[in-house]
């Protein structure tokens, strides 16, 4: 803002006056109502010379003018004339592509395309710039920032150089002798050169100026957090050579004694509630080395159990006490309770599209409940699991000193999905695959699902509709149709059928349920004296099943666990007769805690089993046998190729008329995978995984194994979850059919 100085106001008169007029010339920036909001008076009201400088005043602090006038063009007239600031029309880089202007400097710079000119906002960009540098390890950056003024609006040139970069290429910790230097430098965020340091998870010795005179700090909490709580540690001392950019970089470390902890006690300053219980639970014990990385998860542990009594507002403060002859402390956490909070209001905030009540039934506080950290968190976890929303938090705002409001802020995402796609192969002909799929149906919770796969050899239509919670209970009921035509090569399967399935929710975490499904079915073998007789069959089944699911997230979870178990039942007075028992177990672990990285481990492992009447093929027919490979079990194996062979009289794998084995179905089948996925881009939620597959089948006996490796990319688009998979398979035999690509939608990862 322009000093007081540069006003230019007329004295109209030294007295009070009535103006019946207030008149606003040259303004765009105001509607003519705010400016009179904003000076404070209008037409038909008594002013004087100070109210009129006051009215300026506020005038010039909406900083959008660079020069105001008052006076009277004629009797009975006030009017404010103004010069306004000019708007940006163009912000131009010189010697920067446009990806990484839009990238990497624009968000940095801070000043938009047609805002208004502020000399000391483009001053405040240009010093960002050089800070950003900085960061990087760039020494005298130069950045300037020239504006040319046409009319109304100004153009901006920014031009950028980058300076030359101090490279750490010793660090010096004089007096430590506890640890190692590797120990030691881990903690700071300045680091010497390391070999390869352009790998990721090494040190290309980059100075980064303003962390800096904060790595004294890091050094000294490591310190403490092995104990040693007289140690001392200086300022960085930093000497560059600015003929190579070379620097060293240098501590004075005074590191003491380490202290072993003699006790543990928790107190109350203003309520008596028994915590000792969760004394057993804390990571410092007594007679163990104190560490002050332990000691603040010990207060966060006090403070969770406190918060699951109800006292949201409790604070914990540690009161160390040191032994210094005998080289002890004793730590008494203090408890400050305050009142038990309880929740006033739940607000549900960012869902355009997804109603209310769909994301109030899975929060597990209610107005009028008393607050509990436990039901809080598990009510973020049911939310992400729903794979409704890209983000959720739910935020405590505190009322008074016994009453909060929770407001449960989510950001959507993508929940339903079309893909029409097409293709020709040599055996199937044209192919043409069409899906259209919604598990968030008009935001009312209701899933449906819409499939085509039609080609020469093979048909398949599928509709389902599912309700996960019926008029927002515990229930849930879906219902599925379909009818499929499949031509290998010495057999013909046709399958019309549907299913019914009811489910109930026990708790938060476990669920069981109830699937009926009927089928009418025609097997059709070119060979009389295949394993399978010809005929048609009918199949009655029931599935009972129960899961467990306590995961964090529906499409990318990093913790918990996810089980189930199911078994199908076929006969019922229906031709088709065995039992299919099917056992699922995942298990995820994110390590961001650990080496703040979203580094995350899968574990999945399927475990099936098939019993029937051996006897009557017909009874047992190929539509109930079991096959693995593909994406969900073995990559790097085509879909359904893993499986027993039919073998003739010498023992050699039997083939049909086009070469290909003639496959008999396992009757047990086990598969398990392992995985790490990383970041590759965080703001398009686009991933990277590492996988190991391993899988065995038999007829009797797990006697065929089989494994891979391989690569896959991860991306939650706006079309859905996406994974491209690259495998390649480790044991495979020369009768195997194998893929080295395959490529999935819809699926969680």
């Amino acid at each position: 803002m322009r000093a007081l100085a540069l006003f230019v106001c007329l004295v109209i008169f030294s007295h009070a006056k009535v103006y019946a007029e207030i008149r606003f010339d040259s303004l765009s920036r105001l509607s003519p109502q705010t400016a009179t909001e904003i000076i404070g008076f209008g037409a038909n009201e008594e002013v004087d010379q100070k109210t009129i400088n006051e009215a300026i005043r506020r005038l010039f602090a909406q900083e959008y003018f660079t020069d105001i006038v008052a006076d009277e063009p004629k009797s009975g007239v006030l009017r404010f004339k103004f010069v306004e600031k000019p708007t940006i029309a163009r912000i131009d880089f010189k010697g920067i592509s446009e990806t990484e202007r839009d990238e990497k400097y624009l968000p940095v710079f801070g000043v938009k395309k047609g805002e208004i000119y502020d000399a000391r906002r483009i001053e405040a960009a240009r010093k960002r710039l050089i800070a950003l540098a900085q960061s990087e390890g760039y020494y005298d950056t130069l950045a300037e920032i020239v504006p040319t003024f046409e009319g109304g609006k100004v153009y901006l040139e920014v031009s950028y150089a980058k300076g030359s970069r101090i490279t750490i290429v010793e660090s010096r910790f004089n007096g430590a002798e506890s640890f190692d230097k590797s120990d030691l430098q881990t903690k700071l965020a300045n680091k010497e050169k390391q070999f390869m340091g352009w790998f990721p998870g090494r040190s290309n010795g980059a100075l980064r100026l303003q962390e800096l005179p904060y790595d004294g700090a890091r050094l000294k909490d490591f310190y403490m957090s092995e104990g040693y709580l007289d140690a001392e540690v200086s300022d960085p001392f930093l000497r560059v050579d600015f003929d190579t950019y070379f620097a060293t970089l240098e501590y004075d470390v005074i590191e003491g004694e380490p202290y072993d902890v003699d006790k543990i006690t928790i107190s109350a300053t203003d309520r008596l509630i028994d915590l000792n219980y969760v004394i057993a639970d804390l990571k410092l014990k007594p007679n163990r080395r104190f560490s002050s990385e332990k000691m603040r998860s010990d207060i966060d542990e006090i403070f969770e159990a406190a918060a699951r009594d109800g006292y949201a507002f409790a604070r914990v403060l540690p009161d160390i006490k040191k032994d210094d002859n005998n080289r002890l402390v004793s730590i008494d956490f203090r408890v400050t309770y305050g009142k038990p909070v309880r929740i006033r209001n739940v607000i549900i905030s960012g869902n355009a599209r997804t109603l209310d009540r769909v994301i109030r039934r899975e929060i597990f506080l209610a107005p009028g409940d008393l607050y509990n950290l436990t039901d809080l968190r598990e009510s973020k976890a049911a939310l992400r699991r729903l794979g409704y929303f890209e983000s959720v938090n739910i935020e405590e705002r505190r009322v008074s000193e016994n009453e909060m409001d929770l407001v449960a802020v989510v950001k959507e995402t993508s929940t339903g999905s079309l893909m029409v796609g097409g293709g020709y192969s040599s055996y199937d002909g044209f192919i043409i695959n069409a899906s259209i799929n919604d598990r968030n149906l008009f935001g009312s919770g209701f899933a449906y699902s819409l499939g085509l796969d039609t080609s020469k050899r093979t048909r398949r239509y599928e509709v389902s509709l599912t309700n996960p919670r019926v008029r927002d209970s515990v229930y849930s009921l879906s219902f599925s149709v379909y009818d499929t035509h499949y031509e290998a090569t010495t057999y013909v399967r046709d399958t019309q059928g549907g299913s019914v399935t009811a489910s109930r929710r026990f708790g938060r975490y476990f669920s069981g349920g109830l699937t009926g499904s009927s089928s009418n079915n025609k097997n059709e073998y070119d060979d009389p004296d295949d394993f399978y007789v010809n005929g048609k069959t009918t199949k009655l089944s029931l599935t009972p099943y129960v899961g467990f699911d306590n995961t964090d997230d529906y499409f990318i979870p990093r913790s918990g666990v996810a089980l189930s178990q199911s078994a199908e039942f076929a006969g019922f007075g229906a031709d088709e007769e065995y039992m299919r028992s099917v056992s699922n177990f995942a298990f995820y672990y994110g390590f961001q805690d650990l080496i703040d990285y979203d580094l995350i481990l899968r574990y999945r492992a399927r475990f099936q089993y098939v019993d029937a009447d051996a006897d009557d093929i017909k009874k047992y027919p190929i539509g109930s046998r079991l096959f693995l490979g593909g994406a969900r079990s073995i990559r790097g194996y085509q879909s359904g190729s893993v499986a027993p062979y039919r073998r003739d009289a010498s023992g050699a794998v039997a083939k049909d008329k086009n070469g290909d084995p003639r496959y008999i179905g396992g009757t047990r089948a086990f598969n398990n995978s392992v995985e790490l996925s990383m970041p590759l881009i965080a703001e398009s939620q686009m991933r990277f995984a590492v996988f190991y597959d391993y899988g065995a089948i038999g007829v009797d006996d797990l006697d065929m194994k089989r494994s891979s490796y391989g690569l896959a990319l991860e991306w939650i688009s706006p079309m859905g979850p996406l994974q491209f998979i690259w495998a390649w398979p480790i044991d495979d035999k020369p009768e195997d059919s194998t893929s080295n690509f395959e490529f999935t939608m819809g699926q969680k990862f």
